[in-house]
């Protein structure tokens, strides 16, 4: 069988740890050396008082019971404290990054860091990570990603005791920058035969799977297995090289798909870091050597109208009530053709005539119309990172936080900040506020703040089937997407049945949420 090892920096007080058993013979050690040059080493022993394999027990993939072999049960382990990777000489590191006059090129560049301070006078911002760490302030270093693959979805609803889920896990996230190699673990129960595994990832993003097939074979690259009896659950391991950034900025950010030949299908939700958070309008950051800002490279943004916009045949104007950056910070909606931030627009709403619009020519024309979308923006709702005002209907507007819905303006926005709105009494004598005709729709979601206690005084213990609905023990929420609500749950498992014991286990706490 094949194992993961188990790294003993996740180790938790009071669980099993091999370096310190007492029962555990025959030690060994083994050295490897990883695909990024690291040496990697590996200690293993046979265990004689494992814990029992249980289904729920975290450390299942850290060990492996022979049957056929009464030494024990085999476990391997390793640190990364003594992961030793080849040095890599700062200097000549620093020497190559020095080289990168914008941050984009910095930020695509394995070893560089950026430093977008406008208070330091500095001949190149791009330096090495070591470098860029002594003399840039925290927050003014432009952080590339440092994650692991994040697991969105293990499997999918189990709608009867036939329908279990046969690939483990179902969607992944994975942030990448430019150099990187991620790996990922999952697994597939076969019910037929064999299966061939294909994705659509593009051609920047390599990606070798390896497997032994549920044999007893060294790990091989694949793209098929075969000959697997039914019922057998098989491991495979992918690893995902990102070579570089694809050319359209839209492709920063999007999902891909490995499919096995079944039907199943594992999505994988892939970031890459490709641009920095100063490549914005609204930033003092410095983004290039040259100190040009956002609107020297990209001029058409001054502009704050579709028709003034599509004026000039070298801009576009994007109408899509989604436009913004990858961090959710709104963008200025007219851009230079060449410039990545067009890119980033829905092509359904990007308005971009072959040639520019005369003087009597405007956005409200059926060729080239706005209608339905965005036709105008000011530049002062891009510094506030108002993307209120970008919300076209009441449900969009009540989704977005901090944000309120006027059914009838005197032509402001309908959808705004709180803070934006006259409420009250107020005196209407700041010009960047605006009066509601009609009553104003807010954010309407509430918490009960009742204590709610519910004993369970019945002799009867519910192991295999769930608690029944419990009335009389609900709290009632109203909520709003994208927002976080923090609910406290006490469980006094002493009351819960008159025999227990203070040495008495028990699995699992539930909270069951219904809409």
């Amino acid at each position: 069988g094949y194992l993961s090892a188990l790294h003993v920096e996740d180790i938790k007080p009071n669980q099993y740890d091999p370096r310190i058993s007492k029962t555990i013979s025959q030690n060994g050690t083994c050295k490897i050396v990883d695909d990024t040059g690291c040496d990697l080493t590996f200690w293993y022993g046979y265990e004689d008082e494992y814990p029992e394999n249980d289904s729920d027990d975290e450390n299942d993939d850290y060990y492996y019971e022979d049957d056929e072999d009464d030494d024990g049960t085999l476990v391997v382990w390793t640190s990364n404290i003594d992961k030793v990777c080849p040095p890599l000489e700062d200097k000549d590191v620093a020497e190559a990054c020095s080289k990168k006059t914008t941050c984009m090129d910095c930020s695509r560049s394995p070893g560089c860091g950026w430093c977008s301070s406008p208070h330091l006078e500095m001949k190149s911002r791009c330096s090495s990570i070591k470098e860029n760490e002594k003399m840039c302030p925290t927050e003014r270093r432009e952080e590339k990603f440092n994650s692991v693959p994040t697991i969105i979805k293990e499997s999918k609803e189990q709608t009867s005791r036939w329908s279990k889920a046969q690939l483990h896990p179902q969607q992944v996230e994975l942030a990448m920058n430019v150099g990187d190699i991620q790996y990922l673990d999952f697994t597939y129960l076969f019910i037929s035969s064999g299966t061939s595994l294909t994705h659509d990832l593009p051609e920047n993003v390599d990606l070798k799977i390896f497997s032994s097939c549920g044999g007893d074979n060294l790990l091989t690259e694949i793209s098929r297995c075969s000959g697997i009896f039914n019922g057998v659950t098989v491991k495979f391991y992918a690893r995902f090289h990102l070579k570089s950034c694809p050319e359209k900025s839209s492709d920063w950010e999007k999902s891909y798909k490995l499919t096995l030949s079944q039907g199943d299908v594992l999505d994988i939700d892939l970031k890459m870091f490709c641009s920095c958070s100063c490549d914005k309008f609204s930033t003092d950051g410095i983004c290039r050597n040259d100190k040009k800002t956002f609107l020297d490279i990209n001029p058409c943004a001054e502009k704050n109208s579709c028709s003034e916009c599509l004026q000039d045949s070298a801009c576009n104007w994007c109408s899509d009530s989604k436009f913004s950056y990858f961090d959710g910070s709104p963008l200025p909606r007219c851009n230079n053709d060449n410039f990545f931030t067009s890119d980033l627009c829905n092509g359904n709403g990007k308005v971009d005539p072959p040639r520019a619009l005369t003087g009597s020519e405007d956005c409200s024309t059926c060729n080239h119309t706005c209608s339905g979308g965005i036709c105008e923006e000011h530049k002062q709702d891009l510094l506030d990172l108002n993307m209120c005002v970008s919300q076209l209907t009441c449900g969009d507007c009540m989704k977005e936080d901090g944000c309120a819905w006027c059914p009838q303006t005197d032509g402001a926005p309908r959808c705004n900040l709180v803070s934006k709105w006259i409420v009250g009494n107020e005196k209407r004598n700041d010009p960047n506020k605006h009066e509601c005709q009609e009553d104003l729709y807010v954010d309407r979601s509430t918490i009960s703040t009742d204590k709610i206690e519910f004993l369970q005084n019945s002799d009867y213990i519910y192991e295999d089937s769930p608690m029944p609905d419990m009335t009389d023990n609900t709290v009632e929420i109203t909520m709003k997407e994208g927002q976080s609500y923090n609910l406290e749950l006490l469980l006094k498992i002493n009351l819960a049945h008159r025999n227990y014991e203070e040495n008495q286990k028990f699995g699992e706490v539930k909270l069951m949420m219904k809409s």
